[in-house]
């Protein structure tokens, strides 16, 4: 759950003993083996961020392809590439770079394709109700807000209060823990996480389908599609 509340509990258990003048040995055991090229459990706290970043490009990229901030099979086309993303990543993080069992490769494929659906819904909603801004308001407040917030490998509770408050209603904090908690964890715990995330994609899907059905729009300006994919990069620094 955490690579630094090892270290903090052996230290405060120290401190405590010297205190009431007892004797304190400290041995280290690992209840859940790691993966060997993951000893410290950081990978699905790296995982995050290509996850993110690739669901805000898909859907920046086709708006500048199309040209169009909306249009019809847009949600089909950005579930098609959330699909396809989440498998490229599954099969990088698990076989080569092998940043976790491989027994948990075919329940992580779905858990990255919805993190990317559910990112690349948001921002194709935001980009049509708030045009080419919508990229930038997308980058805000999922990769810049919701990735600090997530916790990752340090645990929640070494957040201050701000982030800690708001990770639960973002998506990333609600990715991280689904992902960690099934790979290292049985998938216990995941139940609210995988709620919050289901109830995103339902949402953010109905209302990019109402979008997409409605009428013809003007073409976005050229200069603004080259703007919102000039803020793409943005979303890296997390």
């Amino acid at each position: 759950m955490s690579d630094l509340a090892p270290l903090d509990l052996a230290l405060r258990f120290e401190q405590a003993a010297r205190s009431t003048g007892q004797k304190l040995t400290v041995r280290q055991y690992a209840p859940l083996p790691l993966a060997a090229k993951d000893p410290f459990g950081l990978v699905q706290g790296i995982m995050l961020v290509p996850l993110l970043i690739g669901g805000y490009m898909s859907s920046t990229l086709l708006m500048a392809v199309t040209g169009q901030a909306a249009g019809r099979w847009r949600a089909a086309q950005l579930a098609a590439f959330a699909v396809v993303s989440g498998l490229v990543v599954d099969l990088i993080v698990c076989y080569w770079l092998e940043g976790f069992p491989s027994s948990k490769f075919w329940i992580t494929w779905p858990i990255c394709s919805l993190l990317v659906a559910v990112v690349a819904f948001v921002a194709a909603i935001l980009q049509k109700l708030l045009g080419a801004v919508g990229t930038l308001v997308t980058v805000i407040v999922v990769p810049l807000l919701g990735n600090p917030s997530s916790g990752g490998a340090s645990g929640v509770p070494y957040l201050p209060a701000f982030w800690r408050d708001i990770g639960p209603y973002l998506p990333p904090r609600n990715g991280y823990i689904l992902l960690h908690h099934t790979i290292y964890f049985d998938g216990h715990g995941t139940s609210q996480a995988l709620i919050n995330l289901l109830i995103y994609l339902g949402v953010a899907a109905a209302v990019l389908i109402v979008l997409d059905l409605r009428g013809s729009e003007a073409k976005v300006p050229v200069d603004a599609t080259e703007a919102a994919a000039m803020s793409v990069p943005i979303g890296a620094t997390p």
